[in-house]
């Protein structure tokens, strides 16, 4: 599948319409661009016809960068019916930019009671501290849902604390990574839809 090269002028015509629409905001300097590049190219080919692609050079369409507070490249914005409602911020796995459009191409049909009602496997990453009341609310609900997870505690690893911060622009915790998606705090709502949650 073609990939749109989008423009402050066009940007309206290619995203702002029904649909799912994948943005690729990156510049000709990024090295991190160009790694996310090929990756980029690649899922498209398993959405054709489902996924419009797209891609937005910051430098040259800065008005559209601005608009949509795009501060770090590469950043992946995903978009349903013309709305920003997913940014994925720096290289991630393939699996990562799958997950976030199989969660808004999903039919929204009954939702699984749990985890072991879907019969699905999720990448889950809480980033926490031990005093954290909220960390713990998150843990405690997860382990409710049977959801597995990697519990990491920023207060001791630095170089987790960076990588999360990095990659959400947030230092507070709780943070989960959920199959490669940020969620900050604990959103229940969010955190029901992206792991196929009864609300």
């Amino acid at each position: 599948m073609a990939i749109v090269t989008l423009t402050d002028e066009n940007f309206s015509e290619y995203v702002e319409r029904p649909g799912v629409t994948l943005v690729d905001f990156w510049a000709s300097w990024c090295v991190p661009c160009r790694l996310v590049a090929p990756i980029i190219e690649r899922v498209s080919g398993k959405y054709d016809g489902k996924v419009t692609f797209g891609k937005l050079n910051v430098d040259e369409q800065p008005e559209t960068a601005a608009r949509f507070h795009i501060t770090s490249i590469p950043t992946i914005g995903v978009f349903q019916n013309g709305k920003l409602v997913n940014t994925l911020v720096g290289v991630r796995p393939e699996q990562g930019y799958v997950s976030a459009l199989d969660a808004l191409l999903a039919p929204a049909t009954g939702k699984p009671a749990d985890a072991r009602a879907s019969g699905r496997k999720h990448s889950v990453v809480v980033f926490s501290t031990p005093t954290c009341p909220w960390c713990a609310r998150l843990k405690a609900y997860l382990k409710q849902h049977n959801i597995a997870f990697r519990d990491v505690d920023v207060s001791r690893d630095a170089a987790a604390a960076r990588d999360m911060v990095g990659r959400s622009g947030q230092m507070g915790v709780p943070q989960a990574w959920i199959d490669g998606q940020v969620v900050v705090g604990f959103d229940r709502a969010r955190v029901d839809a992206l792991l196929g949650l009864s609300a």
